[in-house]
């Protein structure tokens, strides 16, 4: 009898058991399938707002003044990035603090083609643009830490979900730059297609808001109330090391990156090339990235990540060389081969490895902290940027830039073992990720 009682309890159990291993097999699924609809809709939109230098230069703007704005633009989203991240770290959600940010910036960015009229010699761009920055910029940050997490919390494949944005961008992006030169061409005042993509960015955070409310947030510890900023304790971030050399290497190499994206327009003007066409350059970039990202999860349990940056930075900076040589639009069709490459590196690594550093309380903290270190970098960068090329051309800019890159990776690369043989403190493990993954 009691033989039979085991046996029938055995059976039950198994029963049980298979069923729970499948709905656990399902909520992945599910989870998975809303960070890719999460990061698809965050990159389908993101496209839209890439003409925003081709529309100041179809205006007649020059290079010192689109530098002087996208100086500003990033020293607001230097503040900006941060505090949102902050917020979200004090109130435990991502969720509620990207549906406030998603509303105002397809509210702001969608004015701006209709704001380039001037009051007393200044245009108003200049207030339109840095207030729509302080709602865009902290978004990228915060859809990639809610991803980051989610994915490091349930195992799920960062880089496959992280490739639907490559994908989604590569699509509008190569859409783009065939249709926007076709509609500019048609069009009386010769930019309406650049105009119009102000419109369809807005329209577009639409379906990124769709995603965010649709998609369950379970990232952040359940059962725990809001945290006050003394509890919050940021001075462990910056006592971490590894993280502050991360920042330090961050800032030097987005002084010039950000100028190799923000002026983009005038290299392509430099080779007689409609600079419209940007989103032939920016889609191909996208799809590169796609095997980088595919391959993240196997490459991250074997290498550790900041090699993975190290490897991104030196492809960054051939790129910014080869950029200065370049002399017809099929060369830098080739070229931007090597961004795609390095940024599918510097994506799946960049946020994994932050996240892996920082406290669980401080997540989003550390990752805005780094986009808005990026910003800060962007402000220099983009003042002198538009100096330089107006005074010494766009290629002596862009052959400059790859000396600072240069220069930003040896000192990185010096970092580890300094503070392995100077400072005794051990480099970054290996962070295994994946479902059964030990």
């Amino acid at each position: 009898m009691s033989d039979s009682n085991q046996q029938i309890t055995g059976e039950q159990t198994g029963e049980t058991a298979l069923p729970a291993e499948q709905e656990g097999r399902r909520e992945r699924k599910k989870m998975s399938f809303g960070f890719a609809a999460l990061n698809g809709s965050y990159w389908f939109a993101t496209c839209f707002s890439m003409y925003l230098s081709a529309f100041l230069v179809s205006n007649g703007w020059h290079s010192t003044q689109v530098g002087i704005l996208n100086s500003i633009n990033n020293l607001i989203g230097a503040f900006s990035t941060p505090f949102w991240g902050a917020w979200s770290d004090k109130i435990r959600s991502v969720k509620k603090i990207l549906i406030v940010l998603i509303i105002t910036s397809a509210m702001t960015f969608g004015l701006v083609p209709f704001m380039d009229w001037k009051i007393a010699g200044v245009s108003l761009l200049f207030i339109v643009i840095p207030v729509a920055t302080f709602f865009m910029r902290p978004m990228g940050s915060l859809v990639d830490n809610w991803m980051v997490r989610g994915c490091n919390k349930f195992g799920l494949h960062f880089g496959a979900i992280r490739c639907t944005g490559s994908i989604t961008f590569g699509i509008v992006g190569l859409s783009l730059g065939f249709l926007v030169p076709k509609i500019n061409e048609a069009s009386p005042s010769g930019n309406l297609g650049t105009r119009l993509t102000f419109s369809f960015y807005s329209l577009a955070l639409m379906l990124l808001l769709i995603a965010v409310l649709t998609l369950k947030e379970s990232t952040f510890e359940t059962g725990k109330k809001k945290q006050s900023l003394k509890e919050m304790q940021f001075g462990k971030l910056f006592k971490n090391y590894y993280y502050i050399t991360y920042l330090v290497y961050a800032i030097i190499i987005q002084v010039p990156l950000a100028c190799v994206n923000s002026f983009f327009a005038f290299l392509l003007e430099e080779i007689n090339v409609d600079v419209a066409m940007i989103g032939y350059v920016q889609g191909t970039k996208a799809f590169i990235e796609i095997p980088m990202l595919l391959l993240m999860d196997r490459i991250r349990n074997k290498c550790p990540l900041y090699y993975l940056l190290i490897a991104s930075g030196f492809l960054y900076m051939i790129e910014a060389f080869a950029y200065s040589s370049a002399t017809a639009f099929i060369h830098i069709m080739f070229i931007c081969l090597l961004q795609g490459l390095a940024g599918g590196l510097h994506i799946a690594a960049g946020s994994n490895y932050v996240n892996t550093l920082a406290p669980s309380n401080l997540k989003a903290t550390a990752q805005t902290l780094n986009g808005s270190m990026v910003s800060f970098a962007g402000i220099l960068g983009n003042a002198v940027g538009g100096v330089v090329i107006e005074y010494v051309g766009v290629r002596a800019f862009y052959r400059v830039s790859s000396f600072v890159l240069l220069g930003a990776l040896i000192l990185y690369m010096l970092s580890f073992p300094i503070g392995e043989k100077v400072l005794h403190i051990p480099r970054p493990k290996i962070v295994k990720h994946g479902v059964g993954v030990k």
